[in-house]
């Protein structure tokens, strides 16, 4: 088997956090602010670190790899896009999945990664990173609050995908020890409960989560193939969080789940924000967030899944019509 040495993977397991924009303020798991500017052609993605300074990469200077992407937005095009940039402080890597209506370029969404390396060039390593999730468009940008529903359920499924990181323990014979980092993709579901002002999820309890080489192998090198598998059967179940006000929701407990691996301990955090646009039902048609998990399991095995999800509602799947709240109609 080809894994990364364990010294390399330590940083991600270790060190990784979640946070659109750079970063969550104090007090909270999860902070969401635009980071994303796009236009119908050109995007500029850039995040804000702790330390007030700001990062940005675009598609006229900073693309490497751009293909055609699957979007569950209907009546959207897609587009994924690799940037990767090289200062004398450090190296970014950033990966961006654009969806948008082509009739209306201002209706986006970005569902992104960004990985920093301080004081790197590549060939990248390991040791010291900084790892980003993003989440942005539009809809999702609640300088005034979305109008909820005060009562009913809505129901939401979508893509989720991002990174994940093992390290094998005495259960996997001569593999101990070895460490693996790949990406995971499944699928999210979740409930919203309008009237207690709720939701809960899981990923991965609808089909397989599934390690596939899909962004990131400009600094994770060649899939691994004898990793194919790893991931399979977790699940990642998301903690009853509250819907604040302004459509957004945390909560710091996420429980994995496995049919076969006994897990001894699994800490982690979720969370994300609901649309201000509205499907057909009067729902918000579609929630984005974040999740992340470490664990641990009884042969001394364990790992880590960090990334990002999209859910539309049920009756925005089916008949891809969606509107703003009838206060907001012009």
């Amino acid at each position: 088997m080809k894994y990364i040495p364990a010294m390399l993977v330590m940083a991600f397991l270790l060190t990784a956090c979640m946070g659109g924009g750079g970063g969550s303020p104090e007090g909270a798991l999860i902070k969401l602010e635009r980071n994303t500017e796009f236009d119908g052609e050109s995007l500029r993605l850039f995040v804000r670190f702790r330390d007030g300074t700001e990062e940005s990469v675009n598609t006229a200077d900073d693309v490497i790899g751009v293909q055609a992407g699957m979007t569950p937005i209907p009546d959207h095009q897609a587009r994924a896009l690799t940037f990767l940039k090289i200062t004398d402080d450090a190296t970014s890597v950033a990966h961006a999945l654009v969806s948008w209506d082509p009739d209306d370029p201002a209706n986006y969404l970005v569902a992104g990664w960004w990985a920093r390396f301080p004081d790197q060039e590549p060939p990248l390593s390991f040791e010291d990173f900084m790892p980003f999730g993003i989440i942005d468009g539009p809809e999702l940008d609640h300088g005034v609050a979305p109008q909820l529903p005060i009562d009913g359920t809505a129901s939401y499924e979508g893509p989720a995908g991002g990174l994940y990181g093992y390290e094998f323990g005495s259960g996997w014979g001569e593999s101990e020890g070895e460490v693996v980092i790949e990406e995971y993709q499944g699928t999210a579901t979740l409930t919203a409960d309008f009237e207690d002002g709720t939701l809960k999820g899981c990923i991965g309890c609808v089909g397989d989560l599934a390690t596939q080489r899909a962004h990131f192998g400009v600094f994770l090198g060649e899939e691994v193939s004898d990793a194919q598998g790893i991931a399979r059967d977790y699940e990642l179940h998301l903690a009853t969080a509250i819907i604040r006000e302004d459509g957004m929701f945390d909560r710091e407990r996420v429980t994995l789940k496995h049919p076969e691996r006994t897990i001894t301990l699994s800490e982690g955090f979720w969370g994300g924000a609901l649309s201000s646009r509205q499907d057909t039902d009067g729902n918000p048609r579609l929630v984005m967030g974040f999740s992340g998990v470490d664990y641990e399991e009884s042969d001394g095995s364990r790992g880590k899944f960090i990334g990002s999800f999209l859910g539309l509602s049920e009756r925005f799947r089916e008949n891809g019509v969606s509107r703003f709240p009838l206060a907001q109609d012009k």
